[in-house]
């Protein structure tokens, strides 16, 4: 991916996080096809990123929605002010962050009256809202064809599937299933994913992460037997990494100090060595000039004897 220039890279970043969100193999093939067409040289590179892992057009399992997978940089980042603190007050400090959270979330909850989690209960608003203007037609028992434009969508309420495979992407009816649903006077929610309902929502947060109080630290042991040996631990020289590493997607690209161009560094920069090259060729060149006028001067200047 680097053999190409990085002027185009929000464009080419935006198709293909389209092409990772597409429902349908269809869609996700089209948007593929868009990066291979100006980019050929990315095909291996997308054929060995292994798209079953980030495509929805391609994953096996249940995503309930979520395609991201950068939960350890979400809690390095909630948990930044901590990270420069000693051990122990990292750990209490983390503990104390953790406690309050919980709390808020928990005497949220409690004046939810809503069936579904509040993001949930907006998208699934959302949906019902576009199935109005949808046409239903039955097929045959929990089979119906809800047309959309100019496109037809299966859908199939007893195995909770549509053939845009948005319900079963994000587990909650989309906007096709929302029309099929209320055709039949029956409840959205019936229909949405139990991890969804306010109720286990509530069972998230029910733990409780008691305070721990202050208190008088006993004798000291003098008891050679249970004296405790710190370990022995050299720190590497140098100073101490407090960036975090980042992952292979968003990989710094070099740039080089002498050309000031991208995709290298000052030791393998070629125009340099190009540039060093000329310059001990053209000091060569004037050292051999001045050679050949020291010798000719010599000769004009010497005197025949007999």
């Amino acid at each position: 991916m680097r053999s190409y220039p990085l002027h185009n890279k929000k464009h080419w970043s935006s198709v293909f996080k389209k092409a990772a969100y597409a429902p349908s193999q269809q869609e996700f093939t089209r948007h593929i096809n868009n990066i291979l067409e100006s980019m050929p040289l990315a095909r291996t590179f997308i054929a060995n990123s292994d798209p079953q892992s980030w495509a929805n057009a391609l994953f096996p399992g249940k995503r309930w929605g979520i395609i991201n997978n950068n939960m350890a940089e979400c809690w390095n980042n909630w948990v930044k002010p901590a990270r420069y603190l000693p051990i122990v007050a990292m750990v209490d400090h983390i503990r104390v962050q953790i406690m309050n959270m919980m709390h808020r979330r928990r005497e949220t909850t409690l004046g939810m009256v809503q069936e579904l989690s509040p993001k949930k209960e907006k998208a699934l608003t959302k949906n019902y809202i576009e199935s109005r203007k949808l046409t239903v037609e039955r097929a045959c028992g929990w089979k119906f064809e809800v047309v959309d434009g100019d496109k037809s969508f299966a859908i199939d309420l007893n195995e909770w599937t549509c053939s845009c495979r948005g319900w079963q992407i994000n587990m909650i009816p989309c906007n096709h299933a929302c029309a099929a649903i209320k055709s039949q006077s029956m409840s959205l929610y019936a229909f949405c994913d139990q991890y969804f309902q306010i109720e286990t929502y509530r069972q998230a947060y029910k733990g409780i992460i008691n305070p721990i109080p202050t208190f008088e630290m006993c004798e000291d042991n003098n008891d050679e037997r249970l004296q405790i040996i710190a370990p022995d631990v050299r720190s590497q020289p140098g100073r101490r990494k407090t960036k975090r590493i980042p992952s292979q997607v968003q990989s710094r690209v070099s740039k080089c100090g002498r050309c000031h161009k991208q995709g290298h560094n000052r030791r393998s920069c070629k125009e340099a060595v190009q540039k060093a090259t000329e310059s001990e060729g053209q000091v060569g060149a004037m050292d051999l000039s001045a050679k050949r006028r020291t010798r000719s001067s010599g000769c004009n200047g010497a005197k025949l004897t007999f």
